[in-house]
């Protein structure tokens, strides 16, 4: 007597439907005519699609684990096992490895026969078959992509995001305009001074999403809680993207006929920009920049009026808050040493800047990336020397060569002369008024950003030794460039230049 295992699977329950219960009817029925036994309980995918491939379903996964005591497994009809000769076959070998038959109960199908068994030998070869033209057809499908420059899936380089192709098949990579604006921001500042660290922990606490979360975006997808990170920052401001580039597989950027670089979509900086931007990264990897362990808003902008150094704070045993200097310097030690009680230099500094400087303008830096063809100009002429070295060498023969020669020299004459024409112009920073005083600004701004407002605009507050006992802070503070010779000596530039 053949034990019988029995599969049964249904995606949903519709009119056209047979249920499971149905199912189990039918094959127990069957296996009673053919004078068999049913094995234990049905293995039941309830709520399964067919187009699951069958071996990452559970019942299935299961039966195939304990077919040990299992002569035949049964099913209601073989599209409960698979629509496709691929996941058909699949099954087949695994049943045969453990030299198990498989039986439709309402089809003519019975593999326990030498019939059968050649029956699923040849579904195995047309499996193959079916697998060779599925691979066929999607490298086909993507060399195709390729060659429209359509996106064939994956995320999306960060700046970049998927858009119905113009032909209305597919999809292409265009500018993700609100990333861009991240990643030019994130250029100010580091042109700034600011490290990488700085400039992800900025970007996470205004929660900016990340590379990852915008992909997720794009697609539909619910974003996953992600983190921005100096090393992701880092791979996408040294990507070529930023340049308008698309990088090729093995590394490298895609070039035209001329073997130049495809610009595919608008640059996010300028090659000037790009350059000082790495600049900048490569001198903060030769020598990281550590943040200051303080937490105080005049921290970094208070200092020693008698050595230059930073007043560092000190709690006394009692718990009072002050700005010291020990009184040593690399110049050597000064006597006396600067003590400040920190509440009373505090009130003093924010009764003081908008009376020293409120009435002066804000003015925001911006940068301006400039224009210079310089690199490319140097580009584009040499491939036009080795276009007439290919020349010379006589890899150019006959009228086809020479037409491709002359329509090549043409393009790159052309180029050449395009970039030529275009005027030079010097990176640089602009200061521009925002119609706002600097009182206006100190009155609105936190204490943290008034600390951030000293340091931008190169002031600090110079702190003598009191005299005596009863010394005030309004007589040993004053407010004054970070750089005092340098200051001055701008200064008298300055009015010998009026």
């Amino acid at each position: 007597m053949d034990r019988y295992a029995l599969y049964e699977r249904l995606s949903r329950m519709t009119d056209a439907s047979t249920s499971i219960q149905r199912q189990d009817e039918t094959c127990r029925a069957e296996v009673v005519q053919r004078r068999g036994r049913v094995v234990g309980d049905a293995y039941v995918d309830e709520g399964v699609s067919g187009a699951k491939p069958p071996l990452e379903r559970p019942a299935m996964k299961r039966l195939l684990e304990n077919l040990a005591g299992v002569d035949v497994v049964m099913v209601w009809k073989i599209d409960r096992i698979a629509r496709s000769f691929v996941g058909f076959a699949d099954i087949v070998r695994e049943l045969d490895k453990g030299g198990v038959a498989l039986v439709s109960a309402t089809e003519p199908i019975d593999m326990t026969g030498p019939q059968g068994r050649a029956m699923a030998q040849m579904i195995a070869i047309f499996a193959e078959l079916e697998r060779e033209m599925i691979k066929a057809r999607v490298q086909d499908s993507m060399r195709k992509a390729k060659e429209d420059k359509r996106f064939h899936g994956g995320r999306a380089p960060y700046g970049l995001t998927p858009a119905p192709h113009p032909s209305g098949k597919g999809r292409i990579l265009v500018r993700d305009a609100h990333a861009v604006g991240v990643m030019r921001e994130v250029l100010l500042w580091i042109l700034e001074g600011e490290n990488l660290a700085e400039c992800a922990r900025r970007l996470n606490e205004r929660g900016e999403p990340t590379s990852r979360q915008r992909g997720a975006t794009s697609k539909g997808d619910r974003a996953q809680t992600s983190q921005w990170r100096t090393r992701a920052l880092r791979f996408i401001l040294e990507s070529p993207t930023m340049l308008g580039h698309r990088p090729i597989a093995g590394g490298g950027v895609e070039v035209d006929d001329d073997g130049l670089p495809v610009v595919a979509w608008a640059p996010v900086f300028s090659r000037d920009e790009f350059d000082a931007l790495h600049s900048q990264l490569d001198g903060q990897k030769q020598a990281p920049r550590k943040a200051p362990a303080a937490s105080h808003w005049l921290s970094g902008a208070a200092r020693c009026h008698e050595c230059g150094g930073n007043l560092k704070q000190r709690i006394s045993p009692d718990g009072v808050r002050a700005f010291t200097c020990g009184g040593v310097s690399e110049i050597g030690r000064h006597k006396p040493g600067v003590y400040v009680n920190m509440a009373k230099l505090v009130e003093w500094a924010r009764d003081e800047f908008p009376k020293a400087y409120g009435i002066l303008p804000e003015v925001d830096r911006v940068w301006h990336p400039g224009s210079d063809a310089t690199r490319d100009l140097a580009q584009v002429n040499r491939a036009i020397r080795g276009l007439r070295d290919d020349r010379d060498a006589g890899l150019y023969q006959g009228a086809e060569d020479e037409a491709e020669y002359r329509d090549r020299m043409a393009r790159l004459i052309a180029r050449r002369k395009a970039l030529q024409d275009i005027p030079q112009e010097e990176p640089h920073w602009e200061e521009r008024k925002t119609g706002r005083t600097l009182a206006d600004v100190w009155a609105a701004a936190s204490d943290t950003e008034r600390g951030k407002l000293l340091l931008e605009y190169g002031l600090h507050v110079w702190v003598k030794p009191a005299e005596s006992r009863t010394s005030t802070v309004a007589e040993r503070a004053e407010f004054g460039p970070a750089e005092p010779v340098a200051d001055a000596l701008e200064d008298a530039r300055y009015q010998a230049e009026l």
